[in-house]
């Protein structure tokens, strides 16, 4: 008796209810000339390349941003316990 783990049941679920969605896209492909197909598909592949760079970009922007105010913060917090600890200490009496 072969068991099937939950995740191949599901694979297999998705897999099924996919197959008419897949064919219909293999199919527009296959209806278009050899030549357009590929040029699509090209042009395709150009704007989600340009879709994930510009993403990328996006997520390298607010990475090196959290740093920046990560590193900020920090500075704060210094000086805040830097003037605490001034107003704490009672002047000299000289």
């Amino acid at each position: 008796m072969t068991l099937f783990s939950e995740e191949q049941v599901m694979s297999e679920k998705q897999q099924t209810i996919c197959d008419p969605f897949d064919y219909l896209a293999d199919a527009f492909w296959a209806s278009l000339p050899e030549e357009s197909a590929n040029d699509l598909a090209d042009f395709k592949k150009r704007i989600l390349n340009g879709i994930k760079s510009a993403v990328d970009s996006m997520v390298d922007h607010e990475i090196n941003t959290t740093d920046s105010r990560l590193e900020n913060a920090r500075r704060m917090r210094e000086e805040w316990r830097r003037e605490a600890a001034e107003e704490e200490t009672p002047p000299n009496p000289a």
